[in-house]
């Protein structure tokens, strides 16, 4: 039987996957980035205690994205080049923890989700998103992060439901004569 810092490990990871996943709820959108920021720190502390570093780093760099995105209004934080840096940043985050392949996962779907907040084509972000979620279920189901991995699970069918909805549903819709 796990003991009691398994159990609260994973409340550690689980109450901001929910934070996160609820906080999109909300109508402030300085609301919903100060939640990211206070997200990705519990993160952090919830990877690292796995022993799970490139989520660790990755997470600090989720931190400065969303302190970025929390600027955008001002000129300088709306630069392209911040896009590759932060791109860059997740794979030096996955080489500096090399640990085999699944060390590119979480890079993989922190890139994806960069380049989904990055663009102003809805249909893009809705398919980024989508795809940014099985690489982080897979990773987090490797490393023992099971409470973000059901959350991750509730996110890829709300995903799934999203793209339908809006991108392939209107697809199919016959145009009326």
């Amino acid at each position: 039987m796990p003991d009691l810092s398994f159990f609260a490990i994973q409340a550690l990871g689980l109450v901001p996957s929910i934070l996160c996943f609820t906080s999109l709820q909300s109508g402030s959108r300085s609301r919903i980035l100060r939640l990211q920021m206070v997200c990705c720190v519990m993160w952090a502390c919830h990877y690292g205690l796995l022993g799970a570093y490139t989520a660790v780093l990755t997470n600090a760099v989720g931190l400065f994205r969303a302190v970025l995105c929390y600027h955008n209004d001002r000129p300088w934080a709306k630069h392209k080049g911040w896009v590759v840096l932060l791109l860059g940043l997740y794979l030096g985050s996955a080489l500096l923890t090399w640990d085999g392949f699944y060390c590119l996962l979480p890079c993989f779907s922190m890139c994806c989700t960069t380049l989904a907040l990055w663009t102003h084509n809805m249909a893009r972000t809705r398919l980024l998103f989508l795809v940014n979620s099985p690489p982080m279920l897979a990773y987090d189901l490797l490393t023992g992060a099971y409470g973000c991995a059901a959350v991750e699970v509730c996110a890829f069918i709300s995903f799934c439901i999203a793209v339908y909805r809006f991108d392939l549903r209107k697809q199919k819709t016959p145009v009326p004569h």
